[in-house]
Parts: C-alpha cells; sequence; structure tokens
C-alpha cells in the first residue's frame, strides 16, 4: 500500500473514530490516565540508517512493508511526566529485495521511556517516546542480508515514536514512529547494521 495512502486512511480514522464512539460516560482529562494500549501500525522500508531515517525525512522508500498488532502497559509512572511502558509486537513483513520477493513474521518485546510536558498540549497532546528492546524474525530477512551484506533472526530493536492525542478523545492517538533492527555495531553476531522503517498507527486506550 503506497505511503500517501496509508498517510490518509491514519488520519481519516484519527479523526472519525472518536465521534462514532461517543457515549454519555464522562472521559478522563488525559490519555496517561489509561494503562493499557492497544496499537495498529503500517510501515514502509528505507535502506538509511537509523539517525538519517530519525532526523532527515523521508529519504528513500522501497517496496518493503510492515504492518503490525501492538499490546502496551504503562509500568510505571515517575517526575510528574514521565512514563516507562511495556510494549509486545507482532509484525508481518513483506516485500521485495534484490532475488525477489519475501514475506516472514516479527516478534518484538521493547521498553519505552515516554515525555509527555509540551506547551501545547491542551490543543494537541503529544508524547515522545524512546524504546529499547529485542526483536525475532520467523526467518532471516533477505533485504536486511542484501542491504548490510549479513543479518541475524535475533536483533536489537530500538525505536523513536510520536504519540497525538485530541484532548477530548483521549483514548485515541495517531502514532507515527521509526522501527529499526541492528546488531549494535557487531554485538550480535558481527551484524553493524539491519533495517528501517517508517511507520503510522492507530492506538487505542483502555
Amino acid at each position: 500500500m503506497p505511503l500517501k495512502i496509508i498517510c490518509f486512511v491514519c488520519c481519516l480514522v484519527f479523526f472519525a473514530l472518536p465521534c462514532s464512539a461517543l457515549n454519555n460516560d464522562p472521559a478522563p482529562e488525559k490519555p496517561d490516565e489509561y494503562l493499557w494500549a492497544l496499537s495498529l501500525y503500517n510501515g514502509i522500508y528505507t535502506p538509511r540508517t537509523f539517525g538519517q531515517t530519525t532526523f532527515n525525512i523521508p529519504g528513500r522508500l522501497e517496496k518493503k512493508y510492515m504492518h503490525g498488532l501492538g499490546l502496551s502497559r504503562v509500568i510505571k509512572r515517575f517526575w510528574d511526566h514521565f512514563a516507562l511502558e511495556l510494549e509486545g509486537m507482532f509484525v508481518k513483513h513483506h516485500g521485495r529485495h534484490e532475488q525477489g520477493y519475501q514475506d516472514y513474521e516479527e516478534y518484538v518485546l521493547s521498553i519505552l521511556l515516554r515525555y509527555d510536558n509540551f506547551p501545547w498540549n491542551d490543543f494537541l497532546h503529544t508524547s515522545l517516546g524512546f524504546g529499547d528492546g529485542l526483536s525475532l524474525t520467523s526467518e532471516l530477512s533477505k533485504r536486511e542480508v542484501q542491504s548490510r551484506g549479513s543479518s541475524r533472526r535475533f536483533l536489537h530493536y530500538l525505536t523513536v515514536e510520536l504519540a497525538f492525542t485530541l484532548p477530548r478523545y483521549p483514548k485515541y492517538s495517531l502514532v507515527y514512529k521509526i522501527h529499526h533492527r541492528s546488531g549494535v555495531a557487531g554485538m550480535f553476531g558481527g551484524v553493524k547494521g539491519a533495517s528501517d522503517f517508517y511507520v503510522l498507527g492507530l492506538r487505542y486506550r483502555f
């Protein structure tokens, strides 16, 4: 699915879904009053490094996609505007590489540090998260091998995430994140890099 279509659908649902879910129950004042969250993700591959992907977007995109389902829980809040979250994620990959086509699964477990004290939060509640964890794929990614020279099924996982929430509808968020797999400069079997995805998602808190 082209990135423009993914962006359009995510934005459309972000603004339309809360309107269809209105009820007579009073809504909590802030998104952080919920402990659990369910997220749907769609992403597109870029051959750039993690630093380039994060700070110099958009860069070159390829016909390799990921679709994910994540379940997260707040495990601790501290200093008023910080939180630690644990997230497990199932991801389906499909797309092209130099020798043809491949599809496979990925399983991610990560812990995120989140900050949410931005001056515009009364208008659009924003949070910034940094996540670190582990990633396991069901088979070796041929695109990672093609791009970096080597890879492994079990690698380090890293993410940077922005979540945007309309204060009137604290259960729903539009999420943008970087999905990164790497060998941490060779610590995982000599792998020095792997793959990066630009990801958009929809989040429901409960």
